[in-house]
C-alpha cells in the first residue's frame, strides 16, 4: 500500500515537472531567454555615412561609393535600367557642381528598407526582448523582427510595405533576420525597392533596383563594445544573377544618450530655399516655430528616395 502511494506521488511530481517545463518553453519560445539577450543599448549610426547638421552626410557621395560595399550582381536588363537612371542622376550632380540649381529637392520622412540599414543619415536603437526585436529609427520608422517562432505572414494576407515582413531567430549572440515583401515608399504599388548611395546633402546615385519578390537575410552581431555588424544578403532572381552580399558597421554614438526624432512635419531646421536645402538658425523667443511642413514638389517624386533628406 505504501509502495503504491509512493509511486503515485512520484508520478505526480514528474507530471508537475513536465508542466513547469512546458510553461517555461511557452513563455520563451525564442532561442534565447531574457538573461541571455545581448545588450545593444544606446544610439547607433552607420560607419561611413554619418549625419551632419544640414540633414545630409559628412561624407561625399564619392567617398560613400568608394568606402562602402556595393557591387550588385545585376542581370543585363536590370543593369541597363540602372545605367539609364545613373546617367540622369550624374547629369544632375554635374549641374549642382557647376553651381546650377536643379531645384528638385523635397523632404521625406520615410526611407524604408533596405536603405535604413545601408545608407541613411539616421540613428537607431535596438530594443531586444525574447519574442521580438525592434529597430527604432530617428525618422520614426520601426522594423519589427519577430523571434517567437512564427512564420512569415501567409501569402493571402501579405501586403508589401516599405519595411517588409520580418521574422528572425537567435544563433547565440547573432540575430538572424529574414525579410520579404518590401516595396518602395515613393513608387507605384507594384514597385519593389531601390538601393541607393547618398552623400553630402544632395548627392544621390541609384545602385540597384529590386522586385517585391526580393528576399533579404541579415546577420547582426556585436563585434566589440562600440560596434554592431550587419551582414546582408539579397536574393532576387528576377533582377540579380547571384545573391548580393553587403556588410555594414554601426558605431555607438557617444554624445547622444536618448532618441531624438526627426520632426519632418512640425519644425523646419532645414528649409528648402530655391529648391535647395539650407540650415536655419534656432527660432528666437519672439519668433514662432513654423507649424506647417514645406510642401513637396507638385510632380510625383521619383521611384526612390533619391533627394530625400530628413530635417536635422
Amino acid at each position: 500500500m505504501r509502495s503504491s502511494a509512493t509511486k503515485r506521488a512520484t508520478l505526480l511530481a514528474a507530471a508537475a515537472a513536465v508542466i513547469v517545463l512546458v510553461c517555461a518553453v511557452a513563455a520563451f519560445p525564442a532561442t534565447a531567454s531574457a538573461q541571455q539577450m545581448p545588450d545593444w543599448s544606446g544610439q547607433w549610426e552607420n560607419v561611413g555615412a554619418t549625419p551632419d547638421a544640414t540633414g545630409g552626410f559628412n561624407q561625399t557621395l564619392e567617398q560613400v561609393l568608394k568606402q562602402m560595399e556595393w557591387s550588385p550582381p545585376l542581370n543585363a536588363a536590370t543593369k541597363a535600367k540602372v545605367d539609364e537612371m545613373q546617367a540622369g542622376e550624374r547629369k544632375r550632380l554635374d549641374a549642382v557642381a557647376r553651381g546650377e540649381n536643379p531645384a528638385d529637392a523635397f523632404k521625406a520622412c520615410t526611407f524604408g528598407y533596405p536603405g535604413l540599414m545601408l545608407d541613411t543619415p539616421l540613428m537607431f536603437e535596438v530594443l531586444i526582448t525574447p519574442k521580438e526585436t525592434a529597430l527604432i529609427f530617428s525618422s520614426r520608422e520601426i522594423r519589427h523582427i519577430y523571434t517567437d517562432g512564427r512564420q512569415h505572414t501567409p501569402k493571402d494576407d501579405l501586403w508589401a510595405t516599405p519595411w517588409g515582413d520580418s521574422i528572425g531567430h537567435w544563433e547565440g549572440q547573432t540575430l538572424v533576420m529574414d525579410t520579404i515583401a518590401v516595396k518602395d515608399p515613393y513608387g507605384p504599388p507594384d514597385a519593389g525597392s531601390a538601393v541607393a548611395a547618398f552623400g553630402d546633402v544632395e548627392g544621390f546615385l541609384t545602385i540597384g533596383i529590386l522586385t517585391q519578390q526580393a528576399h533579404f537575410i541579415e546577420r547582426m552581431r556585436m563585434i566589440d563594445n562600440g560596434h554592431l555588424e550587419d551582414q546582408m544578403t539579397i536574393i532576387d532572381p528576377a533582377n540579380l544573377t547571384a545573391p548580393w552580399h553587403m556588410r555594414r558597421t554601426y558605431e555607438r554614438v557617444q554624445h547622444i544618450h536618448r532618441m531624438v526624432y526627426e520632426d519632418c512635419e512640425g519644425e523646419d531646421r532645414n528649409p528648402i530655399v530655391d529648391g535647395k536645402f539650407t540650415l536655419a538658425p534656432p527660432p528666437s523667443e519672439t519668433q514662432p516655430t513654423p507649424t506647417q511642413p514645406v510642401s513637396a514638389p507638385s510632380a510625383a517624386p521619383p521611384a526612390h528616395d533619391g533627394q530625400a533628406s530628413p530635417s536635422k
